[in-house]
């Protein structure tokens, strides 16, 4: 894997922002499903046996999921569900909060 290098730098952020700014928001959510869509085929095949690209996909998931939080995330809106989901989750498994 070859990264260029550019005489500007700039936060992933910044990035994010300017790829949704260029792109727009509509392609940006077109490639979001269509690279969830790639990491749930690596998945399966890496379940029947098969040599898969995860860590590739997750990668692109995890970049476009980051400009999906961008765009829909109302103040902490996704940081309060994921510490509620998470909070659910311990509890399932018997994880007691600390005081």
């Amino acid at each position: 894997m070859q990264r260029r290098q550019t005489g500007v730098r700039m936060t992933e952020v910044d990035l994010y922002k300017k790829v949704l700014l260029i792109e727009g928001e509509n392609k940006q959510i077109d490639i979001c499903i269509e690279e969830m869509s790639e990491l749930i085929q690596a998945l399966l095949k890496r379940k029947r046996g098969l040599k898969s690209n995860i860590c590739e996909e997750i990668a692109d998931v995890e970049i476009t999921l980051a400009q999906m939080k961008l765009t829909f995330n109302e103040g902490t809106l996704v940081e309060d569900w994921k510490a509620f989901k998470l909070h659910r989750l311990a509890e399932l498994f018997g994880y007691k909060e600390e005081a």
